[in-house]
Order: C-alpha cells, then structure tokens, then sequence
C-alpha cells in the first residue's frame, strides 16, 4: 500500500529553501571531499597514536627485528600502509582507503598458517654453531606456514566517535545551502 500528500508550499522562503536543499542533493560531492578528509585525518591520527582504542604491542621479535618503532609506521606517513591512505569524493559517498594488498591483514587480523604454506630453496651457505665454529649447510627444501605467526588484529580504518559531528556539520552545512 502507499500513500502520497501533496503539499502546497505559499512561503517563497520556504519553496526556496526546499529547492536549495533539492538541488544540493542531487551532487553531494563537495560535501563528500569534507567528510572524506575528516574521516582520512582521522585514520591518520588512529596510526600516530597506535590505535583508538590501543593496537596491541609489537612482538619481541618484530621488535628485535626493527630495532623499535611505532606499530604498522615503518616509514610513517612517507610512505608504507600509513603513507596510502586516501580519501575520494563522489556525487553520494565519500570512500577512504588504501591500495596495499596487506591492509585486509592489519585490518582484521590473521592466524599463523590461514594462508597455507609456501616451499623454498635454502642455498647452500656457511652457519656458525654455537661453539662458534663454522659448518656448510647443503642446498635444501623448506616447508613454511604463512603467515609464520599470528598477527593481531589492528584495525585502523575506524571512524572515531568525534568525527561524526564534524561529518554531520558538513552535510547540514551543504545541503542548507552554506559553503563547505
């Protein structure tokens, strides 16, 4: 079942402001620019601040291996999964990103072997026992689960709470018929 009203509007204050808020509807893009930025500042910030709420810490063997640093800034915002983030406007959405193939991982979080495995050759090479002493290893085959352990979940594409009233002041502010 449905139902119609028709309304007749005498005000041409009124009639106007429905027909600014009309056509402003019809193209939400510079709109969606402000709420894209907001949102990829506010992503940004997520890194630099290791997380909101908190990523959990880096493994000591991550840690070891990088000799410290922020969690997921190895190059910061020069480039690396932070450097990547973009924001991008269209007539109704805004869509805030990256294009690493790895981000899906951080996002969400990843057990130890959920890829499968991969089979490499180990050239031959000389390896120090403890002793000190140095032996040659033998060209061999090795089985590896990837990835080797787990990696927490450290989700960074997270509007934060804050956001949503700079996000809504953008709208109203367009759609009324103010700039943006």
């Amino acid at each position: 079942m449905s139902v119609s009203l028709n309304v007749k509007i005498e005000d041409a204050r009124v009639r106007d402001l429905f027909s600014r808020i009309q056509r402003s509807m019809a193209d939400l893009t510079p709109a969606m620019r402000v709420v894209g930025e907001t949102v990829r500042t506010s992503v940004i910030r997520n890194f630099e601040v290791g997380g909101r709420p908190r990523w959990k810490p880096l493994s000591p063997v991550t840690l070891a291996r990088r000799k410290g640093g922020k969690v997921l800034m190895i190059r910061g915002l020069a480039g690396g999964l932070a450097g990547s983030i973009h924001a991008r406007a269209y007539r109704d959405r805004a869509v805030v990103g990256t294009n690493k193939v790895y981000a899906a991982v951080h996002q969400f979080g990843a057990k130890k072997g959920s890829f499968g495995q991969i089979t490499f050759t180990v050239r031959e090479h000389l390896r120090r026992t403890r002793s000190g002493k140095k032996v040659k290893v033998r060209e061999h085959k090795r089985t590896a689960r990837l990835p080797w352990g787990d990696i927490p979940a450290r989700p960074f594409l997270m509007v934060q709470e804050e956001d949503w009233e700079e996000i809504r002041e953008a709208l109203a502010d367009y759609i009324t018929g103010g700039s943006v």
